[in-house]
């Protein structure tokens, strides 16, 4: 459901009592239309207190709309853009890279409590049920398109520091963009791009990460919630305004000085480094010892014929 007029929430954000004259004042509308308004927002998830004093917002609880996303992202934020949000969409990345067609601005952020085509790497179908935090991004990075692969190793270095700072889950990344906490995946990211020969256009990030969503029983053996790890329901908006907050910081200094200065980070994290693993590049299926990335976030295999750097492909640890 879309909440109409998100200044009413402002009003009400210090969590004091304000009567329905006051809101109605600063607002121009109606005591009867601020009521109005009020069961709205209530319908909507929100908790509002009411008595002969006025309102009260007590608390939102999980809920995540344009207004309480915003509220999340710091104001200092060089990519703080607009949000577009959806009750139920086909993909976030279709959209976001149909506005990024329309000129839109950088920052722009589309998220939606489902996807019906939601999709990962190799257009993999991703689930996306109520409860998760399913997003794109839009960026325009100044740097090569054959830069822009790095892209994931920094979104997914961002990532890992929100779950660890924030919730105090120890997660890895499977390279090149899947987020694992003990083995079993709980998010993807796909960096998408349009570009000419010597600059890009614009990027597309999209993020899945299993919040408090219901996992289908097929894959449960081999994914996980935040909601299963910490046993609470998670507030999906401060997940995305740390992850922006985070990111925004990374992404600024990436364009500046490169991917170099994050290797020994984006390699402490890195699943089944030192394991033996396959990797299947599109091209060809290559076996060794993963050795994690260099400084062009290249993936180093050591073959039983010598190592092997990958730009992209699908990894893979071995059984015994």
């Amino acid at each position: 459901m879309n909440i109409p007029k998100m200044d009413i929430l402002e009003l009400l954000s210090d969590k004091k009592y304000v009567s329905g004259k006051t809101l109605g004042s600063a607002l121009n509308i109606s005591r009867a239309a601020v009521h109005k308004r009020i069961n709205t927002l209530k319908k909507s998830g929100y908790t509002i207190e009411t008595s002969v004093k006025g309102y009260k917002l007590v608390k939102t609880g999980d809920i995540i709309n344009e207004f309480e996303i915003l509220s999340k992202i710091n104001k200092s934020v060089k990519i703080r853009g607009s949000v577009l949000h959806y009750a139920k969409i086909d993909s976030t990345q279709t959209k976001i890279k149909e506005l990024a067609a329309e000129n839109a601005a950088e920052g722009t952020i589309v998220a939606a409590e489902q996807q019906s085509g939601g999709y990962g790497r190799m257009k993999r179908h991703w689930s996306s049920a109520k409860g998760g935090l399913w997003f794109s991004l839009l960026l325009k990075p100044r740097m090569r398109p054959d830069e822009t692969s790095k892209l994931a190793l920094i979104t997914a270095i961002a990532l890992n520091r929100v779950l660890e700072k924030q919730y105090n889950i120890k997660s890895s990344v499977k390279w090149p963009n899947d987020i694992l906490v003990k083995d079993k995946k709980i998010s993807g990211i796909i960096v998408e791009m349009s570009a000419e020969q010597d600059m890009v256009n614009w990027v597309a990030a999209g993020i899945g990460i299993n919040v408090n969503n219901i996992l289908p029983g097929e894959l449960k053996k081999i994914s996980t919630t935040m909601k299963e790890i910490l046993n609470k329901n998670i507030d999906r908006a401060s997940l995305l305004g740390y992850f922006i907050n985070e990111f925004d910081i990374l992404y600024s200094d990436f364009q500046k000085n490169g991917f170099e200065s994050y290797v020994k980070e984006y390699n402490s994290k890195t699943a089944y480094n030192g394991d033996s693993v396959t990797v299947d590049t599109g091209f060809e299926t290559v076996k060794g010892i993963n050795k994690g990335v260099d400084k062009h976030g290249k993936l180093i295999i050591d073959t039983k014929n010598g190592i092997v750097q990958i730009i992209s492909g699908t990894l893979r640890k071995n059984n015994g």
